[in-house]
Order: C-alpha cells, then structure tokens, then sequence
C-alpha cells in the first residue's frame, strides 16, 4: 500500500458484510490499535432512516462556528472518498489516510487470524481508520453518523458519547434491522447509553414509544422554525431544529448568534442541490425521503414548475411505494433508469416496475436527461446514483 489510491482499494477490499450479533469484530480491531476509542472527545451520536447525514453536518458546523475542533464521519461520500472523514470542513489528507489505512492493515494481519473466517467489514475497518485518526488529532467535539441501525453498528463503541440523536424511523433494511416501525426504532435507540441525552426528529409514535423506554432522561425535540433552515429542501427544516437541539444538548452556551452562522456555513452536496439552472439532485433514496422531496417541489418557486424525477434506485429500496401518490400529481413525471450499485447490487427492475405503474424509462440517465422537456429536472434515488450524475454534470 503506497499510495491513497491503495488504501481506499484497501477499505473496499474488505468483506461488505458479517454476522451482526455482536460488537466482538468491531472491538477485537480497536483492541489491536490500543482502543482509539477512548481517546476520543465528547460526540454527538446520530441516526435515523433519513435525515442523519444533514444533521450531522449541520450540527459539526455549529460547533465548529462555535470554537470547537470538531471531527465529523458521514457516508456514503459524493465527490471524494476523503470526504468521510473531516475535522472542521477539511477532509482527511491523502498521506494521514494512507498513514492510518496501513496501520489498520498491518493489525489486521493478527485480528484476521484470530477471528477467521468472520473477519472485520469495510465499514468496520473504515470506522477503525476514522477513529484512529481522530484520536491523534487533538480534538474538541465529534459528530459521529451511523452506518446502518445502531445497536450492532461499528460506531457504537464510543465510551464518550455525551448525545444520542434520531432523527426519523421509517421502513428501510428490513433484513437487517426488522419489519416494523417499533423493531427498527429498537434498533436506532441501540446507540442510547447511561445518562446521554437524546434527541428526536418527528417520530411516529410507535418509534418514540420504544425510545422512550430506552432513554433514562426526557426526549428532547427541536423546534422548528426557530432558525433559518441550514440547508435547502423543504424538508430541512425538521432537520435544522434536530440538529440545533443536538448543539444545545451538547453545550447550552453555545449562543444564538453561533447556531446562525454555522447553519448559515453549512453545505451538503446532493441534497437539494441546485447544480444548474432548473437542475437539482438528491439522494432519497426510499419511500419517506421520495415523499419528502415530492413535499419540498410542492412548495414555493418551484409549485407551479413541470418536473420530471429521473430516477435510479438499488432494488432493496422501497422508492415505488411513493409512486401511485407522486403520478396523482400532475405537474410530475416519473423515469426509471437502470443503475448498477457498489458491489455489483442491482437497481430496481424497471421494465416490470414500469409496466406496473405505467411510467416512462430510458437506458440510461444521460438519455432521460436529453429527453426532459419540462421546467425542471430531478435525478433521485441512490446517493450513489446522484453522486455519478453529479460528478458529469
């Protein structure tokens, strides 16, 4: 491994999935690396089926406006690798990454041995590296994302975890996390330890019921509208009230004047982003954050606008549940384009959901995109998918 192109092939080169009753991987690596872990400052822990990434980035913002050196993880990234990892807006340099990406494979050699055949993921060694790294940078704050669920997430290892944040609870990686709303919020409200505070987005009730059991402290709720949003999208405004509520349970000195400015700062590539004139993408990638997106083009200088979502969609999302509603709507049109994941993961079936729904498709994005002729064109779907889009456009 020589170069930052190594590493990061390195990261991919790990198995994408294991057995998930247990921590014990994710623990037995950070043991190897002498428990970066508990180097680590004070974190905001967030989760949520949609929503967590822009909290996240909102929040880090805040603190950093605020005089905090703050380290922030996120996935998946949109321009750059790098952009996972990031303290104060600056992502990891090439040479820290591929510094700490060789240390982790050269523990691996022993973890590997010791654990095998259930080896340590991609995510997990990516958190490894995140936390390793953060833990020689001398760091005020983190804001720590959460991969998938939270109970048996990699991230959930951090002893100084001072704020635990959900952001929303809907139906998404049923095979991982549950069939159902209350299953899956037991899931997310996993991240909940000791006495941490805990804030919440708009839940159903069924979700909070079961974060309110786990919490040994009232929930706490942003309020929305108190300040101008962070980022743009309808949508974002629930989404700034968490993430506020997030900076104040962490420190209530943080001022007024603090939480305006870093929200102000804030950007986030891809989630309603305008990339030209009556072009903008973002990744709702299932049927809450489609549902959200079809809201925030309801609204606004955008109402009366003729829109066409081009959409490209791996096919364990539930986007097509949101169709029969978006298509009653007719400034709306809906296609279908194929997308190939990371890892060879297919998009949707799109001649058979097209049939069902009777909606256009194209082979490719590039063509749909030619063939919009109205107001304003959407790309949706995977983030993956908007993150190729973007790159071209």
């Amino acid at each position: 491994m020589k170069t930052v192109e190594d590493a990061i092939t390195f990261i991919h080169s790990r198995p994408k999935g294991g057995q998930k009753e247990s921590l014990h991987r994710m623990f037995t690596l950070l043991n190897a690396l002498d428990n970066p872990q508990e180097q680590l400052p004070p974190a905001i822990h967030v989760t949520g089926t949609n929503g967590k990434g822009s909290v996240s980035t909102m929040a880090s913002n805040i603190l950093r406006v605020a005089g905090y050196r703050t380290g922030l993880f996120i996935s998946p990234y949109i321009v750059n690798f790098r952009e996972r990892i990031q303290i104060n807006n600056q992502w990891i340099a090439e040479q820290d990454l591929l510094e700490v990406a060789q240390l982790v494979e050269k523990k691996l050699i022993t973890v590997d041995q010791q654990l095998a055949p259930d080896v340590p993921t991609e995510f997990e060694v990516l958190t490894a590296i995140m936390m390793t790294y953060f833990a020689r940078e001398n760091l005020d704050a983190l804001v720590i994302e959460v991969g998938i669920g939270g109970q048996l997430d990699s991230t959930n290892v951090m002893p100084n975890a001072t704020v635990a944040v959900i952001t929303s609870v809907g139906l998404d990686h049923q095979a991982l996390l549950g069939d159902t709303i209350a299953a899956i919020a037991e899931q997310k409200a996993g991240i909940i330890h000791d006495n941490m505070a805990v804030v919440i987005g708009e839940l159903p009730e069924a979700a909070q019921w079961v974060i309110e059991k786990r919490s040994k402290r009232p929930l706490i709720h942003g309020h929305s509208g108190q300040f101008e949003q962070g980022l743009p999208g309808q949508y974002q405004v629930q989404n700034t009230a968490t993430a506020v509520a997030a900076v104040n349970a962490f420190d209530e000195s943080i001022t007024v004047e603090q939480i305006q400015n870093g929200l102000k700062q804030s950007q986030f590539a891809a989630r309603f982003e305008t990339i030209r004139p009556g072009i903008i993408i973002d990744g709702a990638h299932n049927y809450q954050g489609l549902m959200q997106l079809v809201t925030a083009l309801n609204t606004g200088e955008y109402e009366k606008q003729t829109k066409t979502l081009i959409i490209g969609s791996l096919m364990d999302k539930n986007v097509v549940l949101a169709f029969s509603d978006i298509l009653t709507q007719t400034k709306f049109d809906i296609v279908l384009v194929p997308f190939t994941g990371p890892n060879g993961r297919h998009s949707l079936n799109i001649s058979s959901v097209a049939k069902q729904y009777a909606i256009k498709t194209a082979d490719s994005w590039q063509t749909a995109f030619h063939e919009s002729h109205s107001d304003m064109t959407i790309f949706t779907g995977s983030l993956y998918f908007v993150s190729e889009v973007r790159n071209q456009l």
